[in-house]
């Protein structure tokens, strides 16, 4: 029988509704999560640190659509709150940058495998950096 996969969830700061794409497809704010794709700069990261055998899945602290990555929406932690318990189980919990880490703290919810770590497209990360994180989030997956 194969080992289930470690299900990481990030939470980030706020959607970017880029070319409208998330508005398209018929959102009129973000979605509760969803899976961020691998080829941007911010999923990239995430997945070079949540493994390539991970279940890596994303929310935002943030509800609504912005229209430009330079955009951000108004922190709701309620809202947050309700995406990671839809989410449970959880294995490692991603808290990215200041903005997502604020609403994590006002969201009372409690989660013991979690790191808290910059946001993924923040420019102080280097590859070392990166590794050390991601060997945090396997040692914290293989202690569930």
């Amino acid at each position: 029988m194969a080992a289930r996969r470690p299900k990481i969830v990030a939470v980030l700061d706020s959607m970017w509704d880029w070319r409208a794409r998330t508005s398209g497809a018929g959102y009129a704010e973000a979605p509760r999560h969803f899976r961020i794709n691998p080829e941007n700069y911010s999923g990239k990261r995430l997945y070079r640190i949540a493994g390539k055998d991970a279940d890596l899945f994303v929310t935002n602290s943030c509800r609504e659509l912005c229209g430009s990555a330079s955009d951000h929406g108004t922190p709701d932690p309620a809202w947050l709150r309700e995406n990671l318990e839809h989410l449970d189980p959880i294995d490692v919990l991603l808290v990215c940058g200041k903005v997502a880490q604020g609403a994590y703290a006002k969201s009372g919810h409690e989660f013991e495998r979690k790191i808290l770590i910059p946001h993924p497209a923040a420019r102080n990360w280097t590859n070392s950096k990166i590794e050390a994180t991601a060997r945090q989030v396997k040692d914290l997956a293989d202690a569930r």
